[in-house]
């Protein structure tokens, strides 16, 4: 496992800054270095999902069509989500969405409206807690049981796709999963959503950016996915783009 290397390159720079220490009589506040180093690797490395380093994730298709599979994360939303639904049946466009359990109980009505009008639902943990990247691998499994018992409720079947809550990786999540056996869904295009306030400004960068086989993450929580939509859509629609779920672009069932 990649961790286990982290820890060798730690113990590997314990060892180096001993020998430093004792070679030029410096002090043993140099000891702490290597911990430093080790925390800000590992937070890097766990941040950047793309990087596969604990766990290998989906981050694209391999079509050679002009497919894209827009998704959705942090929904259901008792607003933005019935929004969101009415315009992609609106321009015919299948998603993807990855759905916080909690979420799910409080509104069980609108998981249904997207089983039913045909897009996929993946599992986006029970909390998405800010904390929930500290969990141990039994509190993660706890997550993912609780969302996809939530989800088996209204569907009738099991989710495969997990999304990482802010797209970050661990250790004991990476354990989780593979006990699990869920595919963990990452993006090509990451379009800070719910932090750029500017829709004009993401539609570009996603026009800008688009590929076939890509998937996009974006966020039906907030007012400017609306706008942001009804924009995109059509505009990518003119450069021969079509739109599908993350199970029909990279060909593996989305449900257990």
């Amino acid at each position: 496992m990649n961790y286990k290397i982290l820890n060798f390159i730690t113990l590997i720079s314990i060892l180096i800054i001993l020998g430093w220490i004792h070679r030029w009589d410096l002090s043993w506040c140099y000891l702490w270095m290597p911990v430093v180093a080790w925390l800000l690797i590992v937070s890097l490395v766990s941040a950047n999902i793309r990087w596969n380093f604990f766990i290998k994730s989906v981050h694209k298709g391999s079509r050679a069509d002009r497919k894209i599979a827009l998704t959705f994360d942090d929904g259901p939303h008792p607003v933005y989500t019935l929004k969101v639904l009415e315009i992609l049946k609106k321009y015919n466009a299948k998603a993807t969405f990855f759905c916080i359990g909690k979420n799910i109980q409080n509104h069980p009505k609108i998981v249904q409206q997207i089983f039913k009008n045909g897009h996929s639902i993946g599992n986006h943990s029970f909390t998405h807690y800010k904390t929930i990247d500290f969990k141990s691998k039994s509190g993660w499994i706890k997550e993912l049981k609780k969302t996809d018992s939530e989800i088996r409720k209204i569907t009738g079947k099991k989710p495969r796709f997990f999304r990482p809550p802010f797209g970050v990786t661990t250790p004991h999540l990476a354990d989780a999963l593979r006990k699990s056996g869920h595919i963990n869904i990452g993006w090509s295009q990451r379009t800070y959503d719910t932090i750029l306030r500017d829709f004009h400004k993401i539609n570009r960068k996603i026009l800008k950016n688009a590929k076939p086989s890509d998937i996009i993450l974006l966020h039906d929580h907030h007012e400017n996915i609306v706008p942001l939509l009804e924009q995109l859509l059509p505009e990518l629609a003119r450069k021969n783009f079509t739109f599908t779920t993350v199970n029909e672009l990279i060909d593996e069932e989305p449900y257990f």
